[in-house]
């Protein structure tokens, strides 16, 4: 663990995220849901000395969280077998090998808060990935009454309380991946994470979809390994983290295997991402289509704005369509800068127009707004599952 925070915080992490695992007796999926306290045998002194490490390295420390569920095999089961929703008469419906607990009672609620509490007052908690991985099946207490609006309630109750308690810990949504996006439990939670599918090629129409309805800074979007355990497809680093890169970035993988130039390159894509990350949550959002697998994402105001193109299959056209971007301003002029890492997204460079040479090389190209939007900004040629970046930036005049 240490050497994993320790490239972690070489590359640039700021949080370190400790995810399924820590908790009594918990050794694989069948086990301790419930059980929200250090497991002795992996944590013989707590958590407090990894925490006081991830904090001494300048990043926060976070952890991995299942409030709702519990295994048969927990101490809270054998405790309080009523405490799981259950039909009276039917087996039990486990799904990976847990059941939900009746967060509807006050009894249950005040359990968790407890042993949530405990953590968050002992630890320098920073970040909650608050993860729910079955649906509701058998909703029904002990009582025999049917649960469902009183059980969301019920969540809702604990969730307030927590956040009162622990007004600067911030919590995801996580329901095996996207299943909890909702604004009923934005009212309570800081973010989404989007879905547990981290392949860049399924996460483009993915993190489309759910900007029709949230801002990027609620959406997390990371880093995968590969091949990816959803997919079994691989791709570019680039190509990952420049998809990753607008909505809430991190890293999903194991960065004691980022060596080498790949290093370099992770470096370069979180410089980036730190230095846009203002620009890129607070803005407005526009997505469009060019044709030819070309999609597009811009952040910004017509005055500067941050456009990300992503090609996502090969091209079937002998030129790649242009970039027109119809919310610039029609009677001024910008300069646009392409801003990604040089090592992506052309290929055939050698054949590349003089205009994509020179704003690979940093230099800017002037052109004006009504052009832009009606006749678009040429394209260099780019290889399927690549993206590239400008920036757009209003001139004080045309040349």
């Amino acid at each position: 663990m240490a050497s994993i925070s320790l490239q972690a915080a070489d590359l640039g992490v700021e949080r370190f995220i400790l995810d399924d695992g820590w908790f009594h007796d918990r050794h694989d999926d069948t086990a301790s849901l419930g059980d929200w306290w250090p497991d002795a045998s992996k944590y013989p002194l707590g958590l407090a000395p990894l925490a006081a490490h991830v904090s001494a390295l300048g990043m926060q420390f976070g952890l991995w969280v299942e409030p709702e569920m519990v295994n048969l095999n927990s101490e809270l089961y054998r405790a309080h077998p009523d405490w799981a929703l259950a039909m009276a008469g039917r087996p039990l419906q486990t799904g990976r090998n847990q059941l939900v607990l009746n967060i509807a009672l006050p009894a249950v609620q005040a359990y968790l808060l407890d042993k949530l509490d405990a953590l968050l007052t002992a630890l320098p908690i920073r970040y909650l990935k608050w993860d729910m991985n079955r649906d509701l099946t058998q909703a029904q207490g002990a009582d025999g009454r049917a649960v469902g609006v009183t059980w969301v309630r019920g969540l809702y109750a604990l969730l307030a309380r927590l956040r009162t308690a622990h007004p600067t810990v911030e919590i995801e949504s996580c329901a095996s991946g996207g299943g909890r996006m909702d604004a009923g439990i934005l009212a309570y939670t800081h973010r989404f994470w989007t879905s547990d599918n981290t392949d860049a090629l399924s996460r483009v129409g993915i993190q489309r979809g759910a900007l029709q309805f949230f801002p990027p800074e609620l959406l997390g979007a990371h880093i995968g390994p590969v091949p990816f355990h959803t997919t079994g497809r691989s791709q570019s680093l680039d190509f990952r983290a420049g998809v990753a890169l607008p909505l809430h970035f991190g890293l999903e993988l194991d960065v004691r295997r980022i060596a080498g130039s790949e290093r370099v390159q992770l470096q370069a894509w979180m410089a980036l991402y730190k230095g846009l990350r203002e620009r890129l949550h607070q803005a407005t959002v526009w997505l469009g289509d060019s044709g030819d697998h070309i999609v597009w994402q811009a952040h910004g105001t017509a005055d500067d704005l941050v456009v990300f193109v992503t090609r996502t299959a090969p091209t079937e056209a002998r030129h790649s369509p242009p970039l027109r971007l119809p919310m610039l301003h029609l009677d001024r002029a910008y300069n646009i800068t392409r801003i990604d890492p040089i090592s992506i997204g052309v290929a055939n460079a050698g054949v590349d127009a003089a205009l994509h040479k020179a704003m690979r090389a940093g230099q800017p190209h002037n052109a004006h707004g009504a052009w832009l939007a009606s006749a678009g900004l040429a394209l260099p040629r780019m290889a399927a599952e690549s993206v590239l970046i400008y920036q757009f930036q209003t001139a004080p005049a045309y040349s």
